[in-house]
């Protein structure tokens, strides 16, 4: 056993000897007194607060408990006639319930954090040391404890003072107590999730003792009031209950470590996407828990789904606690502060394979959805070259066929124009008519002009009024789209139509383009032979790659002899 544990175990010795010894001179001296329960409270105390400085030497609750423990039995002490002793069991009796209240206060990491908490707290030890000071400075001959003591320090003593004092000293929790659950309704107001968990059995406790100090207060100091000496032994027993509380608090991490195995049981099975994320909530009772997957070789980090998210810092409420396996980071877990570190570092390293399996995962997700970016801004680019070469033919050569045209009119309708040449212009203007029809059609097959000026719903009329096959038209988008998204809606429309004029043999198409929870649908049906197939057809797997790259999805169902349905869903936002 190591020397610390020797001094503590030394330390349990003389705080067995002083409660019990104390309890034993009360007992000689006829006090009227639930003697057990008093030991038992004074025990507890002292057993918890040494727990406390063996488990959690840097917490200040300990040290408090010891001390709460310890000086509460000074007035048993003060019945030998030591000298000085009335004294000091005042002075115990005065300043016990503001060790109580600091307890709560800083109940469980040790530390009065908040200010409001700070605020209450100094209010608290401010008023009871004020009244302190007075009653020992006005202590009479004849006070609490002795019966005019010669040794007994005496001041300035005056009855009449320091009755006012303790009359003072005790209604003051009807002023404090009230005080004290408010910071305590503050604090849980703020608290997040996991400290509410922890903090309930100490509240539910807490509470229950400041009751016991209100009814206290009503009743008298005289030892015969059984209403008085009723409520004390409740606050005796409350009070037993708050070290018996923190012991939970301390013993609580290692129960809860028993959900660390419940967990592995759960992470042998397989996982959804944000499935392992789930898990571990449920397992460290915090439902904010996040994780952050590092990306290898990379300063990039990214969520289940792949997709890109913040580097991990603290922030308000959250901490990060980084999840490394052979000196390589692999994850960050942000959650509640409140949560014990060493659970948390238990529940990842039961967790470390399905973590490092599922950042292989989100490693892959980040690399798809990239090169689903990637062919997007290739797609894209396409689009705008094709609006490039559309505005070239159309302002350019379209433009100077038809200046070339009327310039080939006007020499025709001269009047002295050699009728063979009248001819030949007349042939010449003709050819010129149909090349200019066949370069419009060209530019609106590069990329049409109204779609760009009036939007999905007006092109795809308009690809419906040239289609030699009798085609109806139902269109419910409700406004315009994004640019990719109309492109490659309308090129899909104009592939099938053109499938269904070549190879088809259909007397009828359909379209229908409709837009819900965010999903455009476009859909193109014939009563043809069918028989048609993604993977025979350049043209239909070009336009399979092109939904994709806007993050939607394109199906043929063709059917011999059942007709063709070619059915694309994208994202409206593209």
């Amino acid at each position: 056993m190591t020397r610390r544990r020797w001094l503590l175990a030394a330390l349990a010795l003389a705080a067995l000897v002083w409660i019990l010894g104390a309890e034993l001179v009360s007992i000689t001296h006829g006090i009227g007194e639930n003697h057990f329960l008093d030991a038992m409270s004074g025990l507890a105390f002292v057993g918890a607060g040494i727990v406390a400085l063996d488990r959690r030497p840097g917490n200040l609750i300990g040290p408090l408990m010891i001390v709460f423990g310890t000086i509460t039995y000074i007035p048993n002490w003060s019945n030998l006639g030591i000298p000085v002793f009335p004294t000091l069991a005042l002075i115990a009796n005065s300043i016990s319930a503001a060790f109580l209240v600091t307890i709560m206060l800083a109940y469980p990491s040790g530390r009065v954090e908040r200010r409001f908490d700070r605020v209450v707290l100094g209010i608290v030890y401010g008023t009871m040391g004020g009244v302190l000071a007075v009653a020992v400075v006005t202590f009479p001959r004849r006070g609490p404890g002795c019966g005019g003591c010669p040794w007994t320090p005496l001041l300035l003593p005056n009855a009449r003072i320091f009755d006012a004092a303790g009359w003072f000293g005790d209604h003051l929790p009807f002023v404090l107590v009230p005080l004290v659950f408010t910071a305590v309704l503050v604090r849980w107001r703020n608290a997040s999730p996991a400290e509410r968990k922890a903090l309930v059995p100490l509240w539910v406790a807490g509470t229950l003792l400041g009751i016991g100090y209100l009814l206290s207060a009503l009743g008298s100091s005289d030892p015969e009031d059984q209403f008085a000496y009723l409520m004390w032994e409740f606050r005796g027993l409350v009070q037993l209950g708050l070290p018996i509380i923190f012991l939970w608090g301390l013993l609580s991490t290692r129960l809860a470590r028993s959900a660390v195995g419940d967990l592995v049981v759960q992470l042998e099975g397989p996982l959804e996407p944000g499935g392992l994320r789930s898990a571990m909530a449920m397992a460290l009772g915090d439902p904010t828990l996040d994780i952050a997957y590092a990306i290898e070789g990379d300063d990039r980090w990214v969520d289940a789904d792949g997709r890109p998210v913040p580097q991990p810092e603290p922030a308000v409420g959250r901490v990060v606690t980084l999840i490394s396996r052979e000196d390589v980071c692999m994850a960050a877990l942000l959650h509640d502060p409140a949560l014990d570190e060493a659970l948390v570092r238990a529940s990842a390293a039961a967790a470390g394979m399905a973590i490092a399996n599922e950042r292989l995962r989100a490693e892959v997700r980040a690399q798809l959805e990239e090169v689903r970016a990637s062919r997007q801004r290739i797609v894209e680019a396409g689009d705008r070259e094709r609006r490039r070469v559309e505005r070239n033919l159309h302002d350019g050569a379209q433009q100077r066929l038809v200046t070339i045209s009327l310039a080939l009119a006007m020499m025709r309708d001269r009047p002295s124009l050699d009728p063979s040449v009248a001819a030949a212009l007349e042939q010449t203007a003709a050819e010129l008519k149909r090349a200019i029809d066949e370069l419009r059609e060209l530019a609106r097959g590069i990329h049409p002009a109204l779609l760009t000026e009036e939007g999905l719903g007006a092109a795809v009329e308009s690809l419906a009024d040239r289609s030699p096959v009798p085609v109806r038209l139902t269109s419910g988008l409700g406004g315009r789209l994004s640019e990719p998204v109309e492109a490659t809606a309308y090129y899909v429309v104009s592939e099938a139509l053109a499938n269904v004029a070549k190879y088809a043999n259909a007397t009828s198409a359909l379209i229908e383009l409709t837009r819900r929870n965010g999903l455009v649908r476009v859909e193109v049906a014939d009563d043809g032979i069918g028989g048609a197939s993604v993977e025979r057809g350049s043209g239909l797997r070009g336009l399979q790659d092109r939904v994709a790259a806007v993050g939607g999805r394109l199906e043929v169902q063709s059917p011999p002899g059942g007709g063709t349905r070619v059915v694309a869903e994208m994202p409206a936002d593209g």
